[in-house]
């Protein structure tokens, strides 16, 4: 028998823990999120501001695995557009008290009759990731479309509500969301 064999499994696992334990002290991904994150939400078409459109930042802890990543609701927060479509969101982040570090937030805008952010709006242009580094430098403007059709309308309602976040934690996205399900002629969700 060699001086190694025997010891490879115990090196492996100590290796594997301290791989798993680096994320969990923060070494590489903050435990608490950035922010906040600024913008303002305007009508595509005739650049007015969409004044009480709903802005949603959801927040996951993002755990390493053997198979990759996991992800699970950490917390959210859901804000109104002033009557000059400006949000700011993401003043007070959520912080991660599992071994795992947070992921977002993934931000979503919402106003009855128009697209909505981030798959159903004209600009800004780029990733979700460039939008969240130029929202915590400056006001990013947001551009939702007045959709057009009923078949518009349904596709965007049926991909708005973010299933994960409870809904005692976005009153405002289910009010606004029953009042386009009203005007489209669908049954509304039970808030």
């Amino acid at each position: 028998m060699k001086p190694w064999q025997g010891r490879i499994p115990f090196i492996v696992l100590i290796s594997a823990l301290l791989f798993l334990s680096v994320p969990a002290f923060g070494l590489f991904h903050p435990l608490i999120a950035g922010g906040p994150y600024r913008g303002r939400v305007i009508d595509a078409e005739t650049k007015q501001p969409l004044e009480g459109a709903v802005v949603l930042a959801v927040w996951e802890n993002k755990t390493p695995g053997v198979a990759g990543y996991g992800y699970s609701y950490l917390d959210s927060e859901e804000v109104l557009t002033d009557e000059n479509g400006r949000f700011i969101v993401g003043r007070h982040p959520p912080t991660s008290l599992v071994p795992a570090w947070v992921a977002g937030p993934r931000i979503t805008a919402f106003y009855p009759g128009y697209g909505f952010y981030p798959y159903f709006h004209i600009s800004p242009r780029g990733s979700t990731r460039e939008h969240l580094e130029m929202m915590q430098k400056q006001e990013l403007s947001i551009e939702l479309p007045c959709l057009k059709t009923r078949a518009e309308r349904l596709r965007v309602i049926g991909e708005a509500l973010p299933l994960e976040v409870p809904r005692k934690k976005i009153p405002n996205l289910m009010r606004l969301i029953n009042i386009e399900s009203k005007a489209i002629g669908i049954p509304p969700y039970k808030e």
